[in-house]
């Protein structure tokens, strides 16, 4: 922080960000937050900050929010999204939700962040299970109101579970106090809608303990949770932000020596090395792994980066009794003594994924750093050399939280890794259309509904590289859109003789009696060079058709990521006009061929 106001006082404000956020970075305590506001406004102003994303949240608790608010901006700050706060009066959450002439409906806000916590319910010792319920319900109420209000997303904060009660262990018993409002808590998890999330304070009361909530400043300002647990909440909070956004990471980047197991294999052979029992630190590298292998399989890619022999690397991988994570846990590999940053552009490149969707774990300070210098969009946590710290680094920066989990992502590793081998088998020879031709793929198409709204949105907000316009919408958004007679709204899913790949195409299009309007063209990156992007230009020029639309238009708005697409109107036959692409749609013209068949009957 030293260092970033001295580079703002000499008007360095790029620099001055760079060094601000990588101290944010380190998870400093509130203090430290609280000291640096004031230069990450100027910072800001000066210009120093270059936002991967924009989003607004309105605060509206039953405690005090200023405090939450800086730690909110501090954590916007270091994660590169421009975020506005609005604060809702002091108690009076429910006057803001249930007035349509409030502030909180003039802001327009993207997120509603509803704080509560236990004492809100004023529940007995025994006997306030059904006090709790209701309470619950009310929040519920809440939600549908701000759904058909605003197209917003509803983060709703749970109740933290009192401790210390003077009836002690019968409070978690039957109809005790700590049961009634772990009760309500389930409700609220069991009935979220779409576009609703619920932050669980419990992982963070187990991590924070006692120092989660003070009596002395509850009593004082009505502060909760405790300004010790502000950068903490703000994390989990921002995380299901970034989650919503499509700003989680995707793939994690491991070195293996001193990493994935103890010691250097190339030296200490596969007997050699610390992996598994009978030694603590043994059994330390088997818990990262196991939580590295639980990622993969929820959907997040594991890939290696090391300066190793291939053969010497592979021995754990492949034959260790105590190894976890075994070769094809991993979607890419890299063992050889090229500089890891070049690796890692080699690894994103292949995966056609953006390094700023990359988290890279290594045990040697000398690695990082120079990762960090070369690559700074790559997330680099300071997690020490030892596995437990690395474990913890892991868990405490949330990089890979999600507020839904699909079968898509489920599905990605199978996708990538299947990708992989479609690209050894085209580069042996051969056509590329004979290549595509013999990949019997097929595809189905409908109309947007409740069943695909979370993986449509999903799509809309993740991806970036094949995406014409790059703009991102809310699940309440997409469903006013897929139930409006003005939008033709359309999913596209692909499958060939190797994978089902679920869902991986969106069309949202502006529909009008003489002329079409995409908005939104886009198509998951596990997918490219398969021409989907043909065989859905093909379902869409059908459907203007069908309706007698004479012409259809698209826009390409340039990105920092999306210039694979530059190109993509004049390939698929769109003539440039005044800015945007036209295709006239003349009953002589042919519609644009693809080698996918059409399993949705074609309507």
């Amino acid at each position: 922080m030293a260092r970033a106001r001295v580079r703002a006082r000499a008007a360095s404000y790029l620099a001055a960000g760079d060094d601000l956020r990588a101290a944010l970075c380190t998870w400093p305590p509130f203090s430290f937050i609280a000291r640096c506001e004031r230069l990450m406004r100027r910072v800001v102003e000066g210009g120093g900050f270059e936002p991967r994303r924009a989003c607004r949240i309105a605060l509206l608790s039953s405690s005090t929010t200023a405090l939450l608010a800086t730690a909110l901006r501090a954590a916007a700050f270091r994660d590169q999204i421009a975020l506005a706060v609005y604060e809702g009066a002091y108690g009076a959450y429910r006057q803001e939700i249930l007035d349509p002439g409030s502030g909180l409906y003039s802001f327009r806000p993207d997120f509603v962040v509803l704080l509560v916590n236990h004492r809100d319910l004023a529940l007995p010792p025994t006997g306030g299970r059904a006090t709790a319920e209701a309470f619950a319900r009310e929040l519920y109420a809440a939600w549908a109101t701000l759904r058909d209000r605003c197209s917003c997303h509803v983060l709703q904060v749970a109740f933290d579970i009192p401790t210390g009660g003077a009836w002690g262990y019968l409070e978690a018993r039957d109809d005790g106090r700590r049961r009634a409002v772990s009760a309500a808590n389930q409700m609220l998890f069991d009935e979220a809608l779409a576009g609703v999330s619920v932050l669980d304070p419990s992982r963070i009361q187990l991590e924070l303990g006692a120092a989660y909530s003070d009596e002395k400043e509850w009593l004082s300002n009505r502060q909760y949770p405790s300004t010790a647990a502000l950068p903490l909440f703000a994390d989990h909070v921002l995380a299901q932000v970034r989650a919503v956004l499509g700003l989680t990471s995707k793939v994690l980047v491991c070195d293996l020596d001193n990493t994935l197991w103890g010691g250097v294999i190339g030296e200490d052979g596969l007997g050699g090395i610390k992996l598994g029992p009978p030694t603590a630190l043994g059994e330390a590298y088997v818990e990262l792994q196991r939580y590295l292998k639980e990622l993969q399989q929820r959907g997040i890619l594991l890939a290696i980066c090391s300066k190793n022999n291939p053969a010497d690397a592979e021995l754990p991988l492949k034959q260790h009794d105590a190894m976890l994570l075994r070769l094809d846990d991993f979607v890419a590999v890299r063992t050889n003594w090229q500089d890891k940053a070049t690796n890692l552009q080699e690894i994103a490149a292949e995966l056609s994924l953006g390094l700023d969707s990359f988290v890279f774990l290594d045990d040697n300070p000398i690695e990082r750093s120079w990762v960090r210098r070369r690559l700074p969009q790559v997330v680099v946590p300071e997690c020490g050399d030892e596995p437990l710290t690395m474990l913890k680094a892991l868990r405490r920066g949330l990089y890979f939280e999600v507020v839904d989990v699909t079968g898509e992502d489920l599905a990605r590793h199978g996708s990538y890794k299947l990708n992989a081998q479609r690209q050894a088998v085209a580069r042996a020879g051969g056509s590329l259309a004979d290549f595509l031709a013999g990949l019997d793929m097929r595809a189905a198409h409908g109309p947007v509904d409740e069943a695909t709204l979370v993986r449509v949105t999903q799509l809309i907000n993740k991806t970036n590289q094949f995406n014409l316009t790059a703009r991102r919408y809310t699940q309440e958004q997409v469903r006013a859109r897929a139930a409006s007679p003005e939008w033709w709204c359309r999913w596209f899913r692909l499958r060939d003789k190797f994978a089902d790949h679920g869902l991986v195409g969106v069309l949202l299009v502006s529909t009008g009696s003489e002329c079409w309007v995409i908005d939104t063209f886009l198509l998951s990156c596990r997918v490219l060079g398969r021409q989907v992007e043909e065989f859905m230009c093909r379902v869409l020029v059908a459907a203007a058709r069908r309706a007698g639309v004479a012409v259809v238009r698209g826009d390409y708005v340039p990105t920092a990521k999306n210039g694979l697409v530059a190109d993509l109107y004049p390939r698929l036959g769109f003539v440039a006009d005044a800015g945007s692409f036209l295709l006239s749609l003349t009953a002589d013209e042919r519609e644009p061929s693809s080698p996918i068949a059409d399993v949705s009957g074609g309507q």
